[in-house]
């Protein structure tokens, strides 16, 4: 078994048309399983109309299982996912038929496609959390409730597996099997080629992701007010799209911020040249973040990154904590490392650079052979009984 090429269904319950830090692990985990020789399909329910089967790579296919509809909760967006009728059909026939070593489900809470594919799939289970509810009294409950749902899932799971300590602290798991972190298998080649842009007089601050209330731009608005009242020579680039966005553009407006540009939603190839023409990357993430995909691609092209200390964030950055994290909501804290960020050009090169060394931890090329050895472990402790009383009630 130790050299055998493994066939892997990897579940996601988003749609990977959209942006967002699960769809980016799933996709560049599978690439860089199929680069090792594994053959790996994505199960993903699909929003709009398409091709059922879709190529992506070597090794690598996507079949688009049920439907996705968006739901928003507690300052984010998500969606519930579910394969009914001729659709949990073709899943059940599938996951039948794929001959899986390994079926590894990604967020098994989001409902419920995840757990439809846990139950139909033979071979060995392996789950991903990367759920971290929020410090607030809604968020406690949530965490009450994981707990008590992964006593019910974990003893049915061969390996489990949370992207950093953020998800892991909320559940439970048993004593002979602790849930075990490893990073999310992100592809950063692409922006290690990253450049940078020498000797302009200003110093350009750029915000990557979803705008939504939870990740925060709003508190980097009034950061970047502050900077602007000081005279500092600094623009800022927002980019992605989202249901704050209106009211982001109205607080440039009443305030008169200068150089403020929205760019609007982006893909992949985009990202590369937005990093390499910022000198300073904005992370500002009230809650709800398990790791910091964001965060590990400005690293790996060698930017500095100001954040909110939320626990997924403080993952990356600890290391330098007094010069990159402020506490998540402070808009004078995140203005303040900004402000010594900007001063000096000397301090964000070294800190760039350290960035670039660490982000090498969080690279496919490093994770990916860590989550075959994980897989092939997994085949190792899975028994038979364990799933049939979950594939019979599928």
């Amino acid at each position: 078994m130790q050299g055998r090429r493994l066939k892997i269904a990897q579940v996601c319950p988003y749609d990977l048309d959209r942006p967002g830090g699960v769809q980016t692990h799933v996709r560049d985990t599978a690439a860089a399983l199929g680069e090792l020789g594994h053959v790996v399909t994505i199960l993903a329910p699909k929003a709009r109309q398409g091709p059922a089967w879709v190529r992506l790579g070597p090794n690598v296919t996507v079949l688009h299982i049920g439907s996705a509809r968006a739901i928003s909760l507690s300052g984010t967006r998500f969606e519930a996912s579910i394969a009914w009728g001729y659709q949990h059909a073709r899943l059940k026939a599938a996951m039948r038929r794929g001959g899986f070593d390994v079926v590894h489900v990604h967020t098994p809470w989001a409902p419920v496609l995840s757990i439809q594919a846990f139950a139909c799939g033979p071979g060995a289970k392996v789950v991903t959390f990367h759920d971290t509810p929020p410090d607030t009294v809604g968020g406690a409950i949530s965490k009450t409730i994981l707990r008590g749902l992964s006593r019910l899932l974990l003893p049915h799971v061969d390996v489990a597996i949370a992207v950093s300590e953020a998800p892991r602290s909320h559940l439970w798991a048993p004593r002979t099997q602790p849930i075990e972190i490893t990073p999310p298998c992100t592809d950063l080649r692409r922006f290690a080629a990253a450049g940078s842009v020498d000797g302009r007089a200003r110093v350009s601050l750029l915000f990557v992701g979803r705008l939504e209330p939870r990740k925060g731009v709003r508190v980097l608005l009034e950061a970047y007010q502050r900077l602007c009242d000081e005279g500092l020579p600094v623009t800022l680039t927002i980019a992605g799209a989202g249901s704050e966005e209106p009211a982001l553009r109205r607080y440039v407006e009443q305030h008169a911020l200068p150089d403020v540009r929205f760019l609007g939603g982006f893909d992949d190839r985009q990202a590369t040249a937005l990093y390499g023409a910022c000198d300073i990357v904005c992370a500002p993430s009230l809650y709800g973040e398990s790791f910091g995909i964001v965060i590990a691609e400005a690293m790996a092209a060698g930017k500095p990154v100001v954040a909110a200390a939320n626990r997924g964030y403080r993952t990356l950055l600890q290391a330098h904590s007094d010069e990159l994290l402020a506490p998540p909501g402070d808009s004078q804290g995140f203005a303040d490392r900004l402000r010594r960020l900007v001063l000096d050009g000397e301090l964000r090169a070294r800190l760039g650079a350290w960035g670039r060394a660490e982000a090498l931890r969080y690279d496919c090329r490093t994770v990916a052979p860590e989550l075959v050895a994980t897989y092939r472990r997994a085949m190792g402790l899975s028994e038979a009984p364990s799933t049939e009383a979950l594939a019979r009630a599928a």
